[in-house]
């Protein structure tokens, strides 16, 4: 089964329902158990952090009580697998040069599990990692 990496801005554009159309797909079919999403704990964080703070993503605030989904959402490991980093990923994360706590993070972990790509809008990750988002 395909794997994907989901960045902040992708998970926050979906739980804000404005996703660009190829990503769009690509959480349709998670949704489906027909591709398998992981979320690194530091996209978890930044995520909880944004609805914390009320900003908006895209135009569109994320209500509070979108938390709950979200934990429903990571129960179901089938459909989105919240994970860390262990050693081995940390020695991926010391060989790479970018320049983002965040972003290498992220780059990372989509080595470590050797995902297809990562779906996000981050131009720094896209030059570095297979990137999926309009």
């Amino acid at each position: 089964m395909e794997s994907y990496i989901v960045d902040t801005v992708a998970f926050l554009a979906y739980l804000a329902d404005k996703l660009p159309s190829n990503a769009d797909i690509l959480f349709k079919k998670a949704e489906k158990q027909k591709v398998k999403f992981y979320l690194p704990s530091i996209v978890f964080g930044e995520t909880l952090y944004t609805i914390y703070k009320g900003k908006d993503i895209f135009g569109k605030n994320i209500p509070i009580e979108k938390i709950d989904l979200i934990f429903q959402i990571l129960k179901n490991e089938e459909t989105l697998e919240l994970v860390n980093l262990n050693l081995e990923a940390w020695r991926i994360f010391h060989t790479l040069e970018v320049p983002e706590l965040h972003d290498r993070m992220v780059v990372a972990t989509h080595h470590y599990f050797n995902t297809k790509a990562i779906i996000t809008n981050d131009p720094e990750i896209s030059k570095i990692a297979d990137s999926i988002w309009e």
